[in-house]
């Protein structure tokens, strides 16, 4: 157990992953551009002096064609159709990612910020590295806009049907120091997998992997996307590939020990599969400080929650998301005051059960 969770402990080290990757390094471009452009009031140029006028507060929420500005963008849409369409008070801010986010946030520049949950595991208990390096004691987590969730795809031709099959096999992996290779290592690791033995390892990026998987390169790519993902689909219905399950005992070890994954089902609705399959990931969150109004917390959640439907139209990326998981996935900071008592109300009057 120490041995996996001393390795998990390395993602911290390696960066922010796609919120902070500029678009050209995202996971997937496609997947993850959505920057809600057409709606310029939400955004806050990065020269702009960080607070807004009146009642307005400010999500940072990474590079403007990034997944995480597109998350703060709808929960902003949201919240300013019922607050006041004409004056947006909920306001978007563009940063180069989650580091700068949590920064902005701890120096009171921002009221919220979107981060991954492991960097906000790493920063509630001071491992994380942004500006001001220290544990951000009053951090406290508000929403959960889902899980990125770690596919394993197999050539149409290999017989491999888990990691353990991996071993001797050629496996796309991405550059040394990518989120991707940082997440396939740590579950190769838990898994008992060596990449030393693997008959070969393919570095470049995921659409030469996937090129690679249909022409039968490679047997297996291993990548963290979100869910839907436009690639993924592609591999699996028109190059014959296959999801494998990401499920072992390391797996449930790598998982137990850093509360910052989350055990995710890929639904076979997400890609006209047979049936779902069982894998891990990182979830995209919000989190605040201690000291943000919890009734300005509460009117956030309030205007995600009023129609949620809606909400879940504003992204693709959003479509999966469970009413439940949205208050629970990926928060390994305190709840703050607003989400707690929101849950208590959520509690008595819906079928939404008490968060540990």
């Amino acid at each position: 157990m120490n041995a996996v969770r001393g390795f998990a402990l390395l993602i911290a080290v390696v960066g922010s992953f796609a919120l902070a990757l500029p678009a050209a390094a995202q996971l997937e471009d496609e997947d993850a551009a959505n920057s809600l452009s057409g709606q310029p009031s939400l955004t806050l140029a990065p020269a702009t002096p960080a607070r807004g006028g009146g009642n307005a507060f400010i999500i940072a929420a990474g590079p403007a064609s990034g997944l995480g500005y597109a998350m703060a963008g709808a929960m902003c849409t949201v919240y300013n159709v019922l607050a006041d369409p004409d004056t947006p008070t909920c306001l978007v801010r563009a940063t180069t990612g989650s580091e700068e986010n949590l920064a902005l946030m701890d120096d009171g520049g921002v009221d919220f910020a979107v981060v991954q949950s492991d960097r906000q595991y790493f920063a509630y208990n001071g491992t994380a590295d942004y500006a001001n390096g220290d544990e951000i004691d009053d951090l406290r987590s508000v929403f959960s806009f889902g899980i990125l969730p770690l596919h394993v795809l197999l050539s149409p031709v290999s017989s491999a049907t888990s990691l353990k099959d991996l071993e001797s096999a050629r496996v796309g992996l991405g550059p040394v120091g990518s989120s991707q290779r940082t997440l396939a290592q740590a579950a190769l690791f838990a898994s008992e997998v060596a990449i030393s033995k693997m008959e070969y390892v393919e570095e470049g990026r995921l659409p030469v992997q996937l090129d690679a998987l249909c022409n039968s390169r490679l047997d297996a790519i291993i990548f963290p996307t979100v869910l839907p993902s436009q690639s993924a689909e592609i591999a699996l219905n028109e190059c014959g590939a296959r999801l494998a399950p990401l499920a072992s005992d390391g797996i449930e070890v790598l998982v137990d020990s850093n509360p910052f994954f989350e055990p995710i089902l890929i639904p076979a609705a997400a890609y006209r599969t047979s049936e779902a399959v069982q894998t891990i990931g990182l979830a995209i969150t919000l989190v605040t400080r201690e000291d943000v109004p919890h009734g300005q917390v509460i009117e956030l959640l309030q205007s995600a929650y009023s129609d949620f439907e809606f909400f879940k139209s504003m992204h693709p990326a959003l479509q999966f998301l469970d009413e439940e998981a949205a208050l629970r996935a990926g928060l390994v900071a305190p709840q703050h005051l607003g989400l707690q008592q929101y849950l208590e109300v959520q509690v008595q009057y819906s079928d939404v059960d008490t968060l540990d």
